[in-house]
């Protein structure tokens, strides 16, 4: 019998595929984003004016924290900031850092990340209860001197080996738009669920992800040779000459599957019987289009803006907005782009956004809500979306709508926004479509007002599984209670894209669940024409389409929706997908015949 490997991990398969390489492992979140080089004596100076200059802007922000939550909720809550900021001008602190400027020759960024983990690591180990939990302070003091000074230096990319397999704790949207992702081959994280931003990111760029595995950091080290299994969730670290054999064994499998879909590129997405459905793709950044172009996508059902805020240091103007939209409108020509606008809560806010920090950013401010609240960062979008409708087919999309009013609310800026390009003579697409993003259970549960307000709905499948179940999309611990299959969620959908139907609006499906082979059938059966999914999702789906027709997803969908348990719907869909995909491949014998 084979030895076993010396390590076995498991997490959550988020982004499929098979890897076998070395590890390049980041312990700490500070890391993962910091830029390390060497500096010469002379620039000691400049590093710490700039050290000097950021910790200031920190004390000012803080200071003003700790005033509104004085107000708000009490001078008792306040005291955290005023802490906070006696921590920040603490001397051990400041000397550390500059200690390690002078004498090590390091540029102040990497001498901030450095000082953190080790006043942290340093009160972790502690015995007395209070002194540990001054940790997480160090952290926070420390993670906002160093998102300030990152800030300067954002067009750096954070330099990876390549041929590496990335294991990081986590990969937050705001770290990873500094790394330069290129060379990775496979990421495995620490904390991150099906649905987490890492996730979404992963499947996006095609590249092999395994989440929530506890303890990565610790046990796997750089150079460690690492099997990653985005299949099944595994990670082996140090495999056996048994394990090496049979993954090597695996991927040539895996590399004629892809092969096989490769004859699905230039294939129109139909049912079995003939009927089309819409195929389109969600994507963050305009270089996703050349994969969503190349696998056939019909447009863009859902472009996320908040890559263009996060990459920056200041609020994008309005040009800067129009820059972005206007090319990718040219890409994808003569196609549609829906635009949504932005969509961040206090779990992944661009620092110049001063937000305070919420115990619960998914039921915090976030979303339209916060762009009501912020009128200035909303027109200057929608600004520039106006404008980039006069030449293309562009439509702008709101999230997290809770009702009837937000919509409201929301399409009152857009109409002053058109009232002011009016009289500046600034042409734009005055009948621009209006959509509204169906992602919370009060939105599911009264859509008929909501219905009236727009043009059309998308459906985000993801957040709306995460509030009705109340389950953590990207806790791990949650992954056995977040079930997207759901008779509750199901049962939402299905009424959702009624309603839409019978209000004669276009409803779209976005999310993991529009994405999946496993679960595009009952999509269809529910009466979803139109699906939003990543680049390197469309052809698992189209493939899957032709194994099965209308009538015959309907007739699940029937079913299914009759069913009380996961367990049942799971084993209903698992028998279905099995005589699809025999159809398919039954299509191809005869084909080659």
């Amino acid at each position: 019998m084979a030895e076993p490997p010396e390590s076995l991990l498991k997490g959550i398969a988020v982004s499929p595929g098979i890897v076998h390489g070395p590890a390049f492992v980041i312990d700490d979140e500070a890391s993962l984003s910091v830029v390390r080089r060497e500096i010469g004596a002379t620039d000691v100076a400049v590093e710490l004016k700039r050290f000097d200059a950021a910790l200031a802007d920190v004390e000012k922000a803080l200071q003003r924290l700790r005033d509104d939550v004085q107000e708000k909720v009490g001078s008792r809550e306040a005291e955290i900031f005023e802490a906070q900021i006696a921590m920040l001008r603490d001397p051990m602190f400041y000397d550390d850092v500059v200690a390690t400027v002078r004498d090590d020759l390091r540029n102040i960024e990497a001498a901030v990340a450095e000082t953190i983990q080790r006043f942290s690591r340093m009160l972790s180990e502690i015995e007395d209860p209070l002194l540990r939990e001054r940790a997480a302070d160090v952290r926070d003091v420390g993670r906002r001197v160093f998102d300030r000074l990152v800030e300067e230096s954002a067009s750096e990319l954070v330099a990876i080996p390549q041929g590496v397999i990335l294991v990081a704790p986590e990969l937050a949207p705001s770290t990873t738009v500094r790394l330069d992702l290129k060379g990775v081959r496979a990421v495995v994280t620490e904390r991150g669920g099906k649905t987490s931003h890492a996730a979404i990111l992963m499947r996006s760029l095609g590249i092999p992800a395994v989440v929530g595995v506890r303890d990565a950091t610790r046990v796997i080290r750089t150079g460690d040779s690492v099997i990653l299994d985005g299949i099944s969730g595994s990670v082996f670290v140090g495999p056996s000459a048994a394990v090496k054999a049979e993954y090597a064994r695996l991927e040539a499998d895996l590399e004629k599957s892809t092969d096989a879909l490769h004859a699905f590129i230039d294939r129109p997405a139909t049912t079995a019987d003939g009927e089309h459905i819409h195929i389109l793709a969600n994507i963050g950044k305009t270089a996703d289009i050349t994969a969503a172009l190349r696998y056939g996508a019909e447009g863009v059902g859902l472009f996320r803006t908040e890559f263009s805020f996060l990459i920056r240091d200041h609020y994008p103007t309005a040009d800067e907005h129009l820059e972005i939209y206007t090319n990718l409108a040219e890409q994808i020509r003569p196609r549609e782009v829906v635009v949504r606008v932005l969509d961040i809560g206090s779990d992944k806010t661009p620092c110049y956004f001063d937000l305070t920090p919420e115990p619960n950013p998914s039921l915090g401010l976030r979303g339209t809500r916060l762009l009501l609240n912020r009128p200035e960062v909303l027109e200057a979008q929608l600004r520039a979306i106006l404008q980039a409708s006069g030449n293309h087919r562009i439509s702008v999309l709101f999230p997290g709508i809770a009702g009837v009013e937000e919509i409201r609310g929301a399409r009152a800026v857009l109409e002053r926004t058109k009232e002011q390009l009016a009289a500046e003579g600034v042409p734009f697409d005055p009948a621009i479509r209006v959509g509204a993003m169906i992602e919370l259970p009060s939105a599911a549960l009264r859509m008929g007002p909501i219905l009236r307000e727009v043009d059309f709905v998308s459906l985000g499948t993801n957040d709306l599984t995460q509030y009705i179940l109340a389950a953590d999309r990207g806790s791990p611990e949650m992954g056995r209670y977040y079930r997207a299959i759901h008779p509750a969620v199901l049962q939402t959908i299905w009424t959702a894209i009624q309603a839409a139907r019978e209000a004669g609006k276009e409803v779209t499906v976005c999310g993991a669940m529009a994405g999946s082979p496993e679960r595009v059938a009952l999509l269809i059966g529910f009466g979803a024409r139109k699906l939003s999914i990543a680049p390197a999702d469309i052809l698992e789906v189209k493939r899957m389409l032709s194994g099965f027709t209308v009538a015959e997803a309907e007739s699940l969908a029937r079913e299914v929706l009759a069913m009380d348990t996961v367990a049942e719907i799971e084993q209903r869909l698992d028998a279905f997908n099995r005589e699809a995909r025999a159809r398919v491949r039954g299509e191809k014998r005869e084909a080659r015949a």
